[in-house]
């Protein structure tokens, strides 16, 4: 069959979110909706230091997380290895609001988005289905999350630890656009993410 074109689609972000989001000191990463045809999901955004080349972004990145604790203080760890590049690490305080509405999307969904905007803000963006494992930890640890309580003073030496030494080695991005619930709102923050022709 002759001109066959894959169409990628149009996505809707929180317009305040991205310009926050960019505005911050890189690297840095956040969390928020993301929306695609009417459906909504969760995306984790990501603005690294220094370009991910596009070598290592064509062969996608592994997506792993975890949930880390000193004194009964548990953070949850997202960690994007992209091959041949570099590990990234984001902490996150499980008991924040915006972050377990966009980790029960994900889970709702069953997939989430994830952009890497590199500093010329080019963006690549992938899409992904939770696998079975991820997805039971996620739901997991989403229950737990909901009666747990971490204060910003244990959630900055939790990242403190972390940093001396991350597991695996990694670089830490700063955790920014966290406690604005307008972050979430694409009702009346939209905008469209069109696809590069």
């Amino acid at each position: 069959m002759k001109n066959v074109h894959s169409i990628l689609p149009t996505l809707v972000v929180n317009e305040l979110f991205i310009h926050d989001l960019l505005d911050a000191k890189p690297p840095c990463f956040g969390l928020s909706y993301v929306e695609e045809a009417g459906n909504v999901s969760g995306f984790i955004a990501m603005c690294p230091d220094e370009p991910i080349p596009s070598d290592s972004l064509n062969q996608g990145f592994c997506f792993g997380h975890s949930v880390l604790e000193i004194d009964n203080s548990p953070v949850m760890q997202f960690a994007f290895n992209f091959y041949g590049h570099k590990i990234y690490h984001g902490l996150v305080n499980p008991g924040n609001l915006n972050v377990q509405a966009v980790l029960k999307a994900m889970v709702e969904t069953q997939d989430y988005y994830f952009f890497a905007i590199n500093p010329d803000e080019s963006v690549t963006s992938f899409r992904s289905r939770l696998e079975t494992d991820d997805l039971v930890g996620l739901r997991t640890n989403l229950q737990h999350f909901q009666q747990v309580t971490c204060l910003p003073g244990q959630y900055d030496k939790m990242v403190s630890t972390f940093k001396r030494n991350p597991s695996p080695p990694g670089e830490v991005m700063e955790w920014v656009c966290r406690d604005n619930e307008d972050y979430l709102d694409l009702a009346h923050h939209r905008l469209e993410l069109k696809p590069s022709t």
